[in-house]
């Protein structure tokens, strides 16, 4: 699901510059069309359904998420119009929150002979994902090479998607008509959330939340990871706006270059897997992000897309911590309750709304340049945030 979840959701921001083309959008519409108005739509639906995932069958919320994903996507390759695309963009986030929010939940309460390691387990989920994110530029810059436009990527994931939900949906079927074995205590076709923690089935779902509430460090952990959505979406964005409009690079050229960065977080997260197994997450989270405020800046004063490849490369190894040491970080404050964490967690949607749209009216009015150049905000959060509430985490 990580790896889904970031290859449909890249095909717009990759494809930015066919997407203004084709709908005729300035920087601001784009943003407001591929960005704000589906974060909207979608942030209270999926806020509800990972509170429920806590007491609900969260491996058929994966399916039935799955589904919901392949359809939207089909009405985002098949629409012409700005709010058909806006429709199926809000429908697809919802869908793939509600899917991944599940297998992320199922990931934190799986039972095994030990405590689950949150840091690690985030930091192997967001590899999954820096693959999507590796495949989403390279899937999009091959359709426009073709002469198709982002819609021709749209509608190939959107088939890549059911052929995923027919195999879970199947898996879990499978699943549920096996006996438990001899010796579990598990009933014939129990699902595999049915072992729920014992914690999060005796506590009732107001009192968790209440109790959620009053915790400012879950909250502050919770804002530290949604300021990471400046370096994700729109870092790429506005790197291949920038490209093909400020250095003249080709559409397909532009969309390229964004596998610099993707490859760059796959890199990241292979090296934060082994540095968090031998270092404190806070260091890991300081000192990327210190070289990853150093990397923007040299992507804004290179002249070729060569040099500026390389430079989103490093942006994306040295960011590639922050979004998963941040949330395992708040998952770590109430491990047992991870619907809760992530429903509160989409509470900053305004950040997801506010950033873009604040993005895109400064691209309109100041350059591209200057957009980029409010990006080095997000590693700066990482290291006040880091400094004051890692102390001694590890």
């Amino acid at each position: 699901m990580a790896l889904v979840d970031e290859l449909w959701s890249g095909v717009a921001v990759s494809g930015a510059p066919s997407v203004e083309r084709e709908l005729g959008l300035s920087h601001r519409g784009y943003v407001a069309f591929a960005f704000v108005l589906p974060l909207v739509a979608a942030a209270a639906l999926e806020a509800g359904v990972a509170l429920l995932s806590d007491v609900w069958g969260r491996a058929r919320l994966v399916v039935l998420g799955q589904g919901a994903l392949a359809a939207s996507l089909s009405l985002a390759a098949w629409t012409t119009s700005r709010w058909g695309l806006t429709l199926g963009l809000a429908l697809a986030g919802a869908s793939s929150g509600v899917a991944c929010g599940a297998a992320q939940a199922l990931l934190f309460t799986s039972s095994g002979p030990g405590p689950v390691d949150h840091d690690r387990a985030m930091v192997r989920w967001t590899l999954y994902s820096a693959l999507g994110d590796v495949l989403t530029p390279l899937v999009t810059a091959v359709a426009l090479a073709l002469g198709h436009s982002y819609r021709g990527a749209m509608g190939a994931i959107a088939v890549v998607v059911a052929l995923q939900c027919a195999l879970s949906a199947w898996l879990l079927a499978r699943h549920a008509a096996t006996p438990a074995a001899p010796g579990h205590g598990e009933p014939a076709g129990a699902a595999p959330e049915d072992a729920a923690e014992p914690e999060a089935a005796a506590e009732p779902l107001r009192a968790a939340l209440s109790r959620a509430l009053r915790m400012p460090r879950l909250w502050a952990w919770l804002l530290a990871a949604a300021s990471c959505t400046l370096l994700d979406e729109l870092v790429i964005a506005l790197a291949a706006l920038r490209l093909e409009h400020d250095r003249g690079a080709s559409p397909a050229l532009a969309a390229a270059a964004a596998v610099t960065f993707s490859l760059g977080d796959v890199l990241g997260i292979a090296v934060t897997d082994r540095a968090v197994a031998r270092t404190s997450a806070r260091r890991v989270l300081v000192v990327s992000a210190v070289a990853c405020a150093l990397a923007l800046l040299a992507f804004l004063v290179t002249s070729s897309a060569l040099a500026a490849g390389v430079a989103l490369l490093v942006v994306g190894v040295t960011s590639a911590p922050h979004h998963p040491l941040t949330m395992a970080r708040a998952y770590g404050e109430l491990p047992d309750r991870p619907g809760t964490v992530q429903a509160l967690g989409q509470l900053f949607v305004v950040v997801d709304v506010a950033a873009p749209l604040a993005l895109g009216v400064i691209a309109d009015r100041f350059g591209l340049g200057v957009a980029m150049a409010c990006l080095v905000a997000q590693p700066v959060v990482i290291v006040l945030f880091a400094w004051r509430l890692a102390r001694g985490a590890r």
